[in-house]
């Protein structure tokens, strides 16, 4: 179901500064390259031959200028000869790129991490399974990357003018601006299911985030319910898409990225034959089912298509977590290229020697800037509110460099552009008076101003989920009256919610998984005492929803 990640070789003699290294790259990358380690020219190759797809997947090799079995430019002409397309770096004082093409960097984890994204820039794979030509800094393009990235596909991009992006898998024809369904069959993400969307489940998930994810996992696992992941957009949530590494996940002691941590989830719940995961379907409502009582339908449209369905469900999972907030703008006029609402580790290629402007002062902000400075980018920030949703550690290393230039009491007020970001327009905010300042020159705008929680489609419906004023979800203690209601459960019975999308959550991965798993012992005791929600082939329930199908609009 997924291709294999490209490899990194890292060949250094000191062990603790190969394992320091090779941490470091690995926590900082989001999945994109597995790092593999050799201590010197002869395990290097035993490493590279090793693998039968090594020719495929060798990125980049990194070596120090002195082995304890020879020299690493020596290595690394010879990995040339075998490998012409793997990119080339060696560990010295220099910097920069000789005339033979090999990248020369500090062994620092600094300068380290800021070479790979040119390194990876320069590795032309010998047979990429995706090849893409168009426009690489559009919205398309962004979501596109993440897609690949998400599911470690090897591509290669070929920028080009205008506005059409082509997608061409495994040497098939060229796809013109393909949807995610049509990205995701081309891909062969996921296996179809062995039913229609009119079979029921015992289960249906909305939201296939960490909270999603690990409670379909134990909902197959540990209690055999038949269960849907329903996902319209990138598997994996939040995580998936953040520039933040995880510091504070168990059994990962030297930090984890967000989209590796994704990819190993989506991995595993691939292999499970009772869960259905389809990554096209948005939820638009929820309703109990007149003809089975006690089961619900959840209204489903392909995000891609517009074709509707109603699911039938015995249970429903409410984890749909949080989409990221829009900026409220003066003027709405928005260019077509430059301005993102997340920011990827391998958006620092894109943006290499580049205006960058981020706005907001949350740690997702903070991390952006790091990252774009490293690749020499000139990073301007501003924060409305100033850095107060940012960790002190963060606050620190931003005020304490002298290439990021913050702005902490402003808002941005108009993009001016085109077809192309040029200029971001601010305005200082004191409470009293709103100074408009000049413009500020930038190529790309990441709004990183935090996420609203996606529980509007629930208010649809006759039967409809208590929320908060925010919109946030009530569960269990804090429904008025409360008696009666597990854990995790809504306001109405056998629907649970859990994650980011629920009254007071910390926005922490482990919360949500936790969450997951302790939603689904909540199911178990209520499918105990509600055993006819279950679905069995001779049930009402069953053979009622083989009629619907899915209908186009």
């Amino acid at each position: 179901m997924f291709a294999d990640s490209p490899v990194l070789l890292l060949v250094h003699s000191d062990f603790w500064v190969r394992h320091d290294l090779a941490a470091e790259i690995d926590r900082r990358l989001d999945g994109d390259l597995y790092v593999i380690t050799a201590a010197g020219s002869d395990d290097a190759y035993t490493a590279i031959n090793g693998r039968p797809s090594m020719g495929q997947l060798l990125a980049i090799v990194i070596a120090d200028e002195k082995l304890f079995d020879g020299d690493g430019e020596t290595l690394l002409q010879g990995i040339r000869q075998s490998h012409p397309g793997t990119a080339l770096a060696l560990l010295t004082d220099q910097n920069g790129m000789a005339d033979d093409g090999i990248f020369r960097i500090s062994s620092s984890p600094t300068s380290l991490q800021a070479a790979v994204g040119s390194l990876l820039k320069a590795w032309r794979p010998v047979n990429p399974r995706v090849r893409v030509t168009g426009p690489d800094d559009t919205c398309k393009a962004d979501e596109l990357r993440s897609i690949f990235h998400c599911i470690s596909t090897i591509y290669t991009w070929d920028p080009t003018p205008g506005m059409d992006i082509e997608v061409s898998v495994d040497g098939r024809k060229s796809i013109p601006n393909p949807t995610l369904e049509e990205l995701y069959r081309e891909l062969e993400f996921f296996r179809p299911t062995e039913h229609e969307l009119s079979h029921p489940y015992d289960l249906v998930i909305v939201g296939a985030g960490p909270a999603g994810l690990s409670a379909a996992l134990s909902a197959s696992v540990n209690v055999g319910l038949s269960t849907l992941v329903v996902e319209s957009h990138i598997p994996g949530g939040k995580a998936s898409t953040s520039i933040n590494p995880i510091d504070n996940y168990l059994g990962f002691p030297q930090g984890v990225a967000g989209a590796k941590l994704a990819k190993l989830a989506l991995q595993q719940i691939q292999s499970l034959d009772l869960v259905h995961f389809l990554p096209t379907l948005r939820a638009q409502s929820l309703e109990e089912d007149a003809d089975a009582p006690g089961r619900y339908l959840v209204g489903v449209v392909n995000s891609s298509n517009g074709a509707e369905a109603k699911v039938s469900a015995g249970m429903v999972l409410l984890a749909s977590g949080e989409r990221p907030n829009e900026l409220q703008l003066k003027k709405k006029h928005l260019p077509v290229r430059g301005v993102y609402y997340s920011a990827l580790p391998c958006d620092q290629q894109r943006e290499e020697r580049k205006s960058v402007v981020i706005v907001g002062g949350g740690n997702s902000a903070g991390q952006a800037a790091l990252q774009f400075i490293q690749g020499g980018s000139a990073v301007t920030m501003v924060a409305s509110r100033g850095f107060d949703r940012m960790s002190r550690k963060l606050q620190k290393a931003i005020d304490n460099d002298q290439r990021i230039v913050a702005f902490k009491k402003h808002q941005v007020t108009e993009f001016i552009g085109e077809q192309q970001l040029r200029e971001v327009k601010i305005e200082e905010v004191d409470g009293r008076s709103q100074n408009e300042l000049d413009p500020i020159e930038a190529s790309s705008a990441y709004i990183l101003i935090g996420g609203t929680p996606d529980t509007k489609w629930l208010q649809k419906g006759k039967e409809k989920v208590r929320l908060n004023q925010n919109g946030y979800i009530k569960t269990d203690v804090f429904l008025k009256p409360r008696k009666g209601k597990l854990s995790f459960e809504t306001s109405l019975p056998g629907v649970f919610a859990a994650g980011d999308v629920r009254v007071n959550s910390l926005c922490r991965v482990g919360q949500a998984v936790g969450q997951g798993v302790a939603a689904v012992a909540s199911m178990e005791t209520y499918a105990a005492a509600n055993p006819k929600i279950l679905i069995d082939d001779k049930s009402p329930a069953y053979i009622r929803v083989e009629v619907l199908r899915i209908t186009q609009p």
